[in-house]
């Protein structure tokens, strides 16, 4: 049981950490946060091989 508090106070002193340093380094944030959408924008596309269209390559997004 000690264990389990001491691993959620030591995630709460990290994420107040992260707060704060997202507050004084604003434009680092959000260029973090692009680089997360991006990812997952890249992970929802898939790629399917064709040969009726000029190129090859149809994508479609996966739901």
């Amino acid at each position: 049981m000690f264990e389990a508090l001491g691993f959620a106070t030591l995630f709460e002193v990290i994420l107040v950490g992260l707060v704060f340093w997202a507050v004084f380094n604003e434009s680092k944030f959000i260029a973090f946060e692009k680089r997360i959408m991006a990812y997952i924008r890249r992970r929802r596309f898939r790629v399917i091989k064709s040969e009726s269209v000029k190129g090859g390559y149809i994508y479609s997004v996966d739901k």
